[in-house]
């Protein structure tokens, strides 16, 4: 038993020492977060992708929701009310250069960056400008598990539960925190990950990690929003995105915020659904509708968003 044992728990050790070198020394052709950790539960692969680059002539800091546009600063700042307004919140796919465009005239708070909890924040902060409006909210599925994280591209806000309720936390944030060091048993993770991948088609989107804390957070947002858009008598319309790789591949997000949303009688444009009507009709290809620049919707795709949310809004005139 010896003769096998000490051979193998020397070479766990000599592997664990090269890890930790490359981590410790950041050797970046080797750090690879990704084969160690799971990007929509680990808060280290975070930590250890460091922070993300942002155009400081489009965006500037914002101590509650990390950066905010520039143009929209005032907005953050003073109570102007707009009367009639069509408002966009979200994150990539609203801020993106395909999208912008159809709607290059109206306020736009989405950032690219932003998780759900940021979206929810950047509405609350600046929902009393715009009484009587319609409000379009659009987000990737994936932003949901972003609430679970207290740094992502950068530092940001989380909401954690306390005391029957959920409380803001991790403001003000600080774009120029370095991360805790953290010494972690990379062996341990690697084999982790690897078996895990293997037996889940090597996507990390199938995993259920905290699965119920991400509902549970979306809930509280959904349910927030639609209370405060009542009392302002705001048309909210909720647009979902999905990767390409997900149209015909769907997970747990997809069911539970579509059935979710209906089961409250929310207003909801799934775009997964409207592209898989377009295929049928069209007789075209998903690749069709998505960028191979950032894998989002290209213009294409956007124009079609734009029709069906123009299409939506004309139930309010």
């Amino acid at each position: 038993m010896r003769l096998f044992l000490y051979p193998i728990l020397i070479l766990i050790f000599i592997v664990e020492v090269f890890f930790q070198i490359i981590f410790i020394a950041d050797i970046k052709n080797l750090k690879k977060p990704i084969l160690y950790f799971n990007p929509y539960c680990d808060q280290p692969y975070w930590d250890l992708e460091g922070d993300s680059s942002y155009d400081k002539k489009k965006y500037t800091y914002h101590p509650i929701l990390s950066i905010i546009k520039k143009e929209n600063e005032e907005l953050y700042n003073s109570k102007s009310i707009k009367k009639n307004e069509l408002i966009f919140y979200g994150s990539s796919f609203i801020d993106h250069k395909y999208f912008v465009p159809n709607y290059e005239n109206k306020i736009n708070f989405a950032v690219q960056s932003y998780g759900f909890d940021q979206i929810y924040q950047s509405y609350i902060l600046t929902k009393d400008n715009f009484p009587n409006s319609k409000i379009i909210i659009g987000f990737l599925l994936e932003d949901i598990d972003r609430a679970v994280f207290d740094k992502r591209n950068f530092t940001k806000l989380k909401y954690i539960f306390n005391k029957n309720n959920y409380e803001i936390s991790n403001v003000p944030v600080s774009l120029n925190e370095t991360s805790n060091f953290n010494l972690h048993f990379y062996t341990y993770r690697f084999i982790k990950s690897i078996i895990f991948l293997s037996l889940n088609e090597f996507n990390y989107k199938k995993s259920l990690c905290k699965v119920e804390e991400k509902k549970q957070l979306f809930k509280f947002f959904i349910n927030e929003i639609i209370s405060k858009s009542r009392i302002l008598n705001q048309n909210i319309i909720f647009v979902t995105f999905n990767f390409m790789n997900d149209v015909n591949d769907s997970n747990w997000r997809y069911t539970f915020v579509k059935d979710y949303l209906k089961l409250n009688n929310i207003n909801h444009i799934d775009m997964t659904n409207v592209i898989k009507n377009d295929i049928k009709k069209n007789n075209s290809k998903i690749s069709d509708y998505y960028n191979k620049e950032d894998f989002h919707l290209n213009r294409y795709g956007f124009s079609l968003t734009k029709f069906k949310i123009d299409e939506f809004i004309k139930q309010y005139k």
